[in-house]
């Protein structure tokens, strides 16, 4: 990337380095008054002894703490009635392990010492962590400081509005979620695959879709033809006539619910965002329900009186039933399979965008896009969210029995995905926003498709690389 006035580069480069160290001044500034007790990493102790003293209208309180190397800290806080003054006094003795009193200079150069580490912890972090990490306000970075080192660096993995709602928690729920976060690598969307096909498999799979589709709209439209030629032998009179276009009619509505179901058995079968357990799950379902309509279909074919054929059309409008809801609910995990592409998409991006800014901050080119690459982070965790919240509901509808339960449990879930969508669009209407205004400054945004990134992934589509 080019810059036409060095002059100018080198002002922006020393604007950005002196930004970036006052953040990270304030930074270093919040985790120092943790660092004692994180000093001695596994070994650290702290151990906390008290008494209360009451004589008459006056309380007194003393505590001692026992913080690394056996040094101690006493409190004592004296607190007289309502109408008197309240006294705090503050008296720290700290005695090393040998007996020996530590002098202030001691105590300075074991802060310092704290300060370079910690220092040290922050160095070996990429320049798109350190930017979100720079990102979180005081409060958050209060929370974080005390954490240890690899809980920071995977917190510094994760987007900016995955770590805003990680921050909104208190210390112990952030540590406890941390645990179940899984972080994975990737160079692009591809590989968040939940699976990976063979493009002779995935062929295979769009040329069965095409044959279904085509034996759909073949049954619907011979549907339509025995229906007429049904209602012609009804008005006849023909009863020979009549059973035979009753049964024609029962057929064709079987072969257009097998074919509205090969469909979909198809889109399963090509799709990379289904993982192989639930592909397998969902077209075994799929399959029990073809072939249960194909014993009715042959009940159908060997009826020989009207009741036979009255009988086999209830089975077989009691089986539609059933298949109708749960078929919405396979066909709507084949869109939110696509759905959750389209936002792996936009994760990778995030990251990727994260990093060319600071790689323009570092060859000293400022573009103030903050606030609008926070709102992108926003949109597309909301669209996870909603994605996230869609394939619950899909879960449980296709477990479910109740017809009703399903039906709403369906709906529910297209609603989400269409939340889901909406947000994605203002993601992208977001992207363009800050593409606008780096150009508007007369830079150009450079994503490096060949660079990996983290992201956080489900249990099931993370590797042994795991953080």
């Amino acid at each position: 990337m080019k810059i036409s006035r060095k002059a100018a580069q080198n002002f922006n480069s020393r604007k950005i380095k002196i930004s970036s160290l006052l953040v990270l001044t304030l930074f270093l500034m919040s985790l120092v008054p943790f660092a004692i007790a994180e000093e001695s990493g596994s070994q650290d102790r702290t151990e906390i002894n008290g008494e209360t003293k009451t004589e008459s209208n006056t309380a007194e309180t003393r505590t001692e703490i026992k913080i690394i190397d056996g040094e101690k800290i006493r409190f004592r806080t004296e607190i007289k009635d309502s109408d008197g003054p309240i006294k705090v006094n503050v008296r720290s003795r700290l005695d090393a392990k040998n007996g020996t009193a530590t002098t202030k200079e001691e105590i300075r150069a074991r802060f310092q010492a704290n300060r370079e580490e910690l220092k040290e912890r922050l160095r070996i972090l990429d320049p798109e962590k350190l930017r979100r990490l720079q990102a979180l306000d005081k409060v958050a970075i209060d929370k974080i400081a005390g954490f240890n080192k690899s809980q920071v660096e995977k917190i510094a993995m994760l987007s900016r509005a995955r770590q805003a709602q990680l921050t909104g928690m208190n210390k112990i729920e952030i540590q406890e979620k941390l645990k179940e976060i899984r972080i994975k690598q990737v160079k692009n969307a591809d590989d968040l695959r939940e699976r990976v096909l063979s493009r002779q498999k995935i062929e295979i799979a769009k040329k069965k879709f095409e044959e279904a589709r085509e034996k759909y709209e073949n049954a619907r439209e011979k549907y339509q033809e025995a229906r007429q030629r049904y209602s012609d032998a009804k008005e006849s009179g023909n009863e020979e006539a009549y059973l035979e276009h009753a049964k024609e009619v029962l057929l064709r509505a079987a072969d257009s619910i097998i074919g509205h179901l090969e469909k979909i058995k198809a889109k399963i079968e090509e799709n990379e965002h289904i993982s192989e357990e639930n592909a397998a799950n969902i077209i075994g379902r799929i399959d029990n329900q073809i072939s249960e309509i194909d014993a009715i279909k042959e009940k159908i074919r060997v009826a020989t009186t009207k009741n036979e054929i009255k009988e086999a059309a209830k089975e077989l409008r009691i089986k539609w039933a059933e298949v109708k809801h749960k078929a919405r609910a396979f066909a709507e995990r084949v869109v939110a399979a696509r759905v959750e592409g389209v936002i792996n998409q936009a994760e990778v991006l995030e990251k990727k965008l994260d990093a060319a800014l600071a790689k323009m901050e570092g060859q000293g080119i400022e573009v103030d896009v903050s606030a609008e690459v926070a709102e992108f982070s926003v949109l597309v965790q909301e669209a996870k969210d909603k994605f996230s919240q869609a394939q619950e509901k899909l879960k449980q509808a296709i477990n479910v029995t109740d017809r009703e339960t399903q039906k709403s449990l369906v709906d529910d879930a297209k609603s989400l995905l269409k939340e889901s969508r909406e947000a994605l669009k203002d993601a992208h209407e977001k992207l363009k926003e800050i593409i606008k205004k780096i150009r508007e400054s007369g830079q150009e945004l450079e994503i490096d498709e060949e660079a990996e990134v983290e992201v956080e992934v489900d249990e099931d589509n993370v590797e042994s690389n795991e953080e």
